[in-house]
């Protein structure tokens, strides 16, 4: 069997975020959004919040949680994408970033997921 490289990995899993957003009633605006050489994986909308998404596919947590990856410097590079995305798309939403964590079961053929609703905030840090 073909080892999957890291960018099907993610598409896999953001595939598997994006359906699990959308069996919450979140309606997906954009996937793979991309401002100034930043990404942001999905925005949605979820009730009264617009929703930026950092998804992370593991399949163990050999080098910690998917979510610990998503360091301040990542976190800078999100929301320097989500201000160009406002910019773009006036809104009266209040702006969240929430990390999908999804695991991989490869060889249970099983896929888990965990939402961090507000995983982290804008601070003077990662301005």
């Amino acid at each position: 069997m073909e080892k999957e490289n890291n960018k099907e990995a993610g598409d896999y899993g953001e595939n598997i975020a994006r359906t699990y957003l959308e069996s919450k009633n979140c309606v997906i605006l954009a996937q793979n959004y991309r401002f100034l050489r930043r990404e942001i994986d999905i925005i949605a909308r979820d009730g009264e919040y617009i929703v930026f998404v950092e998804v992370k596919t593991r399949t163990g947590t050999h080098f910690g949680t998917p979510a610990q990856s998503v360091n301040l410097n990542k976190q800078k590079h999100i929301i320097s994408a989500a201000r160009g995305w406002l910019l773009k798309n006036k809104t009266t939403l209040q702006p969240r970033f929430d990390i999908i964590e999804v695991y991989r079961d490869i060889k249970n053929n099983k896929n888990y997921v965990r939402r961090i609703e507000n995983a982290f905030i804008l601070t003077n840090k990662n301005r």
